[in-house]
């Protein structure tokens, strides 16, 4: 069996692994997270249940949502302390709370009501929300604003910090966020078309950066301490706390089509951000069209959501999410 990554951190693709409904498909998976019971949250795009919830062993427990009504574009999903499960809708403009059966317990932001682009203000197609150790969210303001914003337990919010650009606390597409709450609750900002991610202090003081990624989507940390990295153009890598980058795959094996950029990976409006290429064939298991999401259950197993319909014109079916186990 093909082997991905390098040294420690090697792993083997369990291709197949996500037992669907008869005809239910997945279209694109927006984001993936896991809970305390390694059940692992898939959230899409396809026709039937937005929210579809596996066990570890990738057998199907339940589904709820519907889009057109509970979601509008499906983005990004969160499984917090609690258990409650967090999504950010960035077609509806709204963050929400929601039991793991789908009742909803709050609503952050104005249904189908956006705020103006790129006024600091929530939400303009908010991309992600997560909670802090105190019951805070923080939620990334990132297609049409470029903000993170913190709101209290009741969706209230406290204070917001960002702006457009490249500069330290910039963002230009701000994607995802990450609470690391064993180390003080240090925020970490997937900032797409600056290639890194950003971190902060809980009150959004600038601590520091991570360059030399491709398109930072998500950042995610695993039980191993060190932080895993979803990058849109076509691979994901794997960092130490420190930043040392410890394994990589998915950017080369890859078939792309350079002279095709144009009607690629989508690009930031006023920026031109590495870009190989768009992925043109099926890449096969283990590799990647666009990453969108990434999560770590506590074996060290690793989930990677693309939407690479929307982006590269694939639909990629069972491997628009895939597991992969650490190889041995």
């Amino acid at each position: 069996m093909t082997t991905f990554g390098s040294g420690k951190h090697s792993y083997q693709v369990a291709d197949g692994f996500f037992k669907r409904p008869r005809k239910w498909p997945f279209t694109e998976v927006t984001d993936v997270a896991v809970d305390r019971d390694d059940n692992v949250y898939v959230f899409n795009r396809g026709p039937y249940a937005p929210i579809m919830i596996f066990d570890k062993r990738g057998n199907y427990l339940d589904g709820w949502g519907h889009l057109g009504f509970d979601f509008v574009v499906p983005h990004s999903v969160t499984i917090g302390p609690d258990g409650s499960v967090y999504t950010s809708d960035t077609g509806d403009h709204t963050v929400r709370r929601w039991t793991k059966e789908g009742k909803l317990l709050l609503t952050i932001g104005r249904p189908l009501i956006n705020s103006p682009e790129q006024s600091g203000q929530p939400f303009n197609r908010p991309t992600h929300l997560t909670v802090a150790s105190n019951g805070d969210f923080y939620a990334s303001d990132g297609y049409g604003n470029s903000h993170i914003h913190c709101f209290d337990p009741e969706g209230k919010l406290k204070f917001s910090w960002g702006g457009h650009g490249s500069g330290p606390g910039e963002f230009d597409t701000i994607h995802s966020v990450f609470i690391d709450t064993e180390d003080g609750d240090k925020i970490y900002a997937a900032d797409r078309y600056n290639n890194r991610v950003q971190f902060f202090t809980p009150q959004g003081g600038f601590v520091g950066e991570w360059t030399e990624l491709n398109l930072a989507n998500s950042v995610r940390k695993g039980p191993d301490g060190n932080f895993y990295v979803a990058e849109l153009d076509h691979r994901i890598s794997i960092l130490s706390p420190d930043g040392t980058l410890l394994s990589r795959w998915g950017d080369t094996g890859v078939e792309v089509n350079n002279s095709d950029i144009g009607s690629g990976l989508p690009t930031s409006p006023s920026r031109n951000p590495m870009l190989k290429g768009k992925v043109f064939n099926e890449p096969g298991p283990g590799l990647f069209c666009a990453p969108h999401g990434i999560a770590i259950d506590s074996e060290g197993s690793i989930y990677v959501a693309e939407v690479s319909e929307s982006w590269v014109g694939l639909d990629r079916g069972n491997r628009s999410i895939q597991k992969f186990v650490r190889a041995g």
